[in-house]
Formats: C-alpha cells, structure tokens, sequence
C-alpha cells in the first residue's frame, strides 16, 4: 500500500490509500480532500497511520515502520555488524554429492575440506587455507593440511577412493563393459629432475620444464575408476598395460572393452590384451599404414556415414568410416599446412620444427612434400579404428570409439577447473596426494554434471548468488546467520536436489 494524492480541478488534493493489485490500482481508504498545506500534513499523517495498522494488523512489523525516524534507525543499525559474507551453501551442495559417492567412510573432515575446497576454488595449499578460513569459517594452518596430506598417503586414499568409484559404478551397471583410458602430462614450475619429474614429450608444450605422466581409465559415464602417476619420461605406450593388469586384479573386472587413441597402438599391447581375453578398440593411424592397405581405404564410399572393414590379420578388423564434416576439416587443415610448408621453402630460415607437407633434399634444401599431400587428400574425411572384437558390427564400433571424449573431458575437467598444472609439490608423497585429492573432486564434478545436466561451471554461478551472512550485535556479541533472497528458479532447483531448503 501507499499514499497517493490527486489534484482536483479547484486545486484542491485528495489524499488517498491506493494497493497495487495484479495491474490495478485500488482505492483502500479515501482520507479527505485538503484545501491547504496543513489539511494536507494532516491528511498524509492519518494515511500513514493507517497503512502501519494495516501491516501491525496483518503481524508484518519491520523496523523500517513509520514510528522511526530515520536517525532513529541509523542508531538501531549501527549495533549491528556484518562479520563474514560464506560460501557454505556452495560447500554444503557438494559435500551431498561427496556422501553419495560414500567418500565420507574414507577419510576425516580435513580430507573433506581439501576436496570441495579444490572444486570451489583451485589454487595452492596456502592459498586453499585462506580460502577455508575466509569463505568457508574453517581453520587450519598450513602445516596442518601437510599432515591431512601425509595421512592420506599413508592410509592410502586413492585406493579407497577407486574402491568407492568401482561400486558406485556396479550400483547402475553390474556390469562394467568399457573402459576408456587416456595419458596426458602435468608439468612443473621447475627446471629440477628426480626420481619422478623428468623431461619428456609434453603435451602442455612444456618440454623445458620436468612433467609427470598420467593415466586415467573413466567408465562409459565419465566417472573416473583409475589413475595412476608415472615419470616424466615414460612413453605413453607403455602405461596402459600395467594399469589395466592392475584394474582387473584389484577390482575383479574382466570381460570389457579397451578404448583408447591411437597414441596407444602397438602390437605388444594388442597381444597382451588378447592373452588377458579382452577386447580393445583403438584409433588407427591411416597415413601410416601399407600402400596396399591405403589403397583399398580409399575406395570407402564418399558418403556420409559410409563404412567399411578390413580383415588384417590376427583375428582383428580395421573399420573404416567417412564423415563429410570430418572431410571439411581434414581438407582444411591441408591447405593451412600446405600453405605453411610452401612459405617456409620461399624463407627457409623460418623452419624450426617439422613441417608436415615439407621434406629435405640435396644440399639441405627444402621441398614440398608432393607424396605426403596426395596421401592427405585421398584419405579427407576417413577414420579408422583397429579392433578384435570381430563380432561387434561396424556401427557400435565406431559409437563406442565415440565415447572416448569422456576420458578426454575429465582431463580437461581436472586440468582447467581443478587446475591439476602446474604442480608445484617436489616430494613425492605429496605429488601423488595433490592427484589423489584432483581425483576425488572429479569423480564428484561427473556426478554432479550427470546428475543435473549442467556444467559445473554453470553449477558454480548458480550456486554463487547464495551467501551465509554472519551479523552480530555489537553491544551482547550475540551472532546470528541469515542467507541471502533466492530468485533464480534454477538455483531453488539445485538445492532441492542437494536436499538443502535454504530460501526454497
């Protein structure tokens, strides 16, 4: 309600209660009509008056009531203070996701923190203490989180936390019929080797800086079931073997499908994983193969979709397909390179790398590779997947290849979100729980995006406008919390989820 005063033809004003209904204004009580200055005083106080019945009536009291002046209020306020401004509703809606996966039966409170704190705000242990303390009232000190992290190595965490993940996944799927696994590299902000940093191939095209390998093996879901750190050094080829030995007698899962990039062909793996009874499916490399296998690739129809398989050898098939999408972009990426390799024969002074469509000649100079650009062009918009699992048509072949975005999704999760890189521990021990604490909080992230089909960034600013004020009486010292107003619908949406009832 409010007080609204019209302006009559004579001059005079007549002084109104007017309340707003749908698109309507009501008259709710007409005052009088005032020919003066003072009538009109008069009038505007009966008018206020009754709106405060109305509201005192009604059992709405507020201090911003009329019967206080504004100095008056100033005076109540200033006994008040606001001491933290919390994050706790963003911890409190992933920590739900953290009991679901049973991660609670593993380690204390402090192993907790590390790894919420990691999804709310990745950064270094010093800076995760402060984030703790400011924005979540939970206090540590540094060395405090060092010795979580020792516990966690000695009562090895990582063990337990696949434990979880290996049944979590048997809940939905009995069954665990493919795993994807994938290597990527975490570098240093370090020129120091060890025992485990090591200079190598980087993928972070750090290769001046000592790196660590990693493998993670992820279900048909994204949820991560493995991981495992190896020295900077070690080529890629040679991790999956030993962590899929070691997935099938720890966790007594047999009987799957391997789906892994091309990086991880070579004929001792595939002998291996045939001795162990299991199938794989991996990316061929199509320019690398027999001209006699080449030539009968290329008579694949040009047709979206097209398909194709070839017998070679081993009781294995390499199943080819043609993508018109796939073709744009290959022949794309051969102008740009041929472009690249026909410039540096004009300057070649600017060739410090390979070049792809370049090769060298007599008297060290440069050419345009006119074989390896022919061999590009016949092979646009053709893929190809090399398997022994014969009895699978050509069509869940290429769906299952498909799905090894998953595993290259969670290391871009845990790469970029978590911030897994650079690592900046140098003892061992911490190294593997700083990747320990980045696998917990990924396995809660997959969850968390499967379960609300949103991204975790997305989750994060929906999840942000939530706030935990503390305010206290400055003259008792008594505290008292209260959450910020909800009106995003989406946001009321997430916490109902998380069984959180705060503003919803």
């Amino acid at each position: 309600m409010y007080i609204r005063k019209l302006k009559s033809r004579n001059g005079n004003l007549q002084v109104q209660v007017v309340q707003k209904i749908g698109r309507q204004n009501k008259v709710v009580r007409h005052l009088g009509t005032a020919r003066n200055e003072l009538e009109t005083s008069e009038l505007v106080s009966l008018a206020k008056e009754y709106i405060e019945n109305q509201r005192i009536r009604s059992g709405k009291i507020s201090f911003f009531d009329n019967r206080y002046s504004t100095s008056e209020m100033g005076k109540i306020l200033s006994k008040f203070c606001i001491r933290r401004i919390l994050d706790s509703v963003m911890f409190d809606f992933f920590s739900h996701f953290y009991r679901v996966l049973d991660f609670d039966k593993i380690g204390n409170k402090g192993f907790t923190d590390l790894v919420i704190a990691r999804i709310l705000f990745p950064a270094s242990k010093a800076k995760t203490r402060d984030f703790l303390e400011s924005k979540l009232n939970k206090r540590y000190s540094l060395s405090g989180l060092y010795r979580i992290m020792e516990e966690m190595y000695r009562l090895d965490f990582q063990s337990r936390l696949e434990e979880k993940m290996t049944a979590f996944t048997r809940v939905f799927s009995p069954t665990v019929s493919v795993l994807f696994f994938d290597v990527t590299t975490l570098y240093y902000e370090s020129f120091d080797e060890d025992d485990l940093r090591k200079f190598g191939f980087s993928k972070d095209n750090k290769a001046n800086q000592p790196q660590l390998v990693v493998t993670l093996t992820v279900t048909a879901d994204g949820f991560p079931l493995h991981l495992r750190v190896f020295p900077g050094n070690k080529f890629e080829g040679h991790v999956m073997l030993p962590c899929i030995r070691e997935i099938i007698q720890k966790y007594h899962l047999n009987h799957f499908v391997v789906v892994a990039d091309s990086a991880m062909v070579s004929h001792i793996n595939m002998e291996e994983l045939e001795k162990e009874n299991l199938f794989y499916i991996v990316g061929a490399r199509l320019g690398n193969l027999p001209a006699t296998l080449r030539e009968q690739i290329i008579t694949v129809p040009k047709v979206d979709g097209a398909t194709k398989r070839f017998a070679v050898g081993n009781n294995r098939v390499l199943v080819v397909s043609y993508s018109q999408k796939r073709a744009n972009k290959d022949r794309s990426d051969r102008e740009k390179q041929l472009k690249r390799a026909q410039f540096a024969v004009q300057n070649p002074s600017v060739v410090s790398k390979r070049f792809k469509f370049l090769r060298k000649v007599k008297n060290h100079n440069l050419e345009v590779n006119a074989e390896n650009v022919t061999k590009a062009q016949l092979l646009e918009g053709l893929k190809g997947y090399l398997t022994n699992a014969v009895g699978f048509p050509d069509d869940e072949i290429i769906a299952k290849y498909s799905q090894l975005w998953q595993v290259e999704k969670s290391f871009r999760i845990s790469k970029s979100d978590l911030k897994a890189r650079p690592v900046f521990h140098t003892v061992r021990e911490k190294i593997e729980v700083h990747l320990t604490i980045v696998f917990a909080s990924l396995a809660i992230i997959r969850l968390v995006e499967k379960t609300t089909s949103k991204s975790v960034q997305k989750v994060l600013w929906l999840l942000d406008q939530v706030k935990e004020v503390i305010m206290e009486d400055t003259v008792s010292g008594e505290r008292i919390s209260k959450y910020s107003e909800i009106e995003n619908q989406e946001t009321k949406d997430l916490l109902k989820l998380a069984k959180l009832n705060w503003g919803t």
